[in-house]
């Protein structure tokens, strides 16, 4: 973990042992060779403890590099570590994070009850929403 890890640690008001992160490139396509996106790093994070799986758009970059595929390989990742909740984390710092996050509405995220935003401190420097990853209706086949 570095500096910034740690700050962000500490905006989320997260102290567990069982935190592990990750650090989520996103690769394109151009003319069939693969170049990696400099704005396409995705930190994330995951708490063994809780089951849950923060995601940060930290940047206008960020958050344009942050597409539907991404998301879906990032929340893919999140269940295979064994999530139940996933969250997706903006910057209030990032122009039109508001409009951006309305996006997720559409897809299963929503908003975090009061009770939820008082356990994250993040909600101060961060636009939340959340979606379950594993309802207790699911089924192994």
């Amino acid at each position: 973990m570095n500096p910034d890890d740690e700050i962000l640690l500490t905006e989320l008001a997260v102290d567990f042992k069982d935190m592990i992160t990750y650090e989520v490139s996103s690769v394109i396509l151009v003319a069939e060779r693969e170049q990696a996106n400099p704005h396409g790093k995705f930190r994330c994070f995951m708490d063994s403890t809780t089951k849950e799986f923060f995601i940060e758009i930290a940047s206008e970059g960020t958050m344009q590099a942050f597409s539907q595929s991404a998301l879906l390989n990032i929340m893919g990742l999140a269940e295979e570590a064994g999530a139940e909740t996933c969250y997706i984390c903006v910057r209030r710092t990032v122009k039109g994070q508001e409009a951006y996050l309305r996006n997720f509405l559409f897809v299963g995220f929503e908003k975090l009850t009061e009770q939820e935003q008082q356990k994250i401190s993040m909600t101060k420097t961060h636009g939340i929403l959340k979606c379950a990853l594993k309802s207790g209706d699911d089924e192994d086949f």
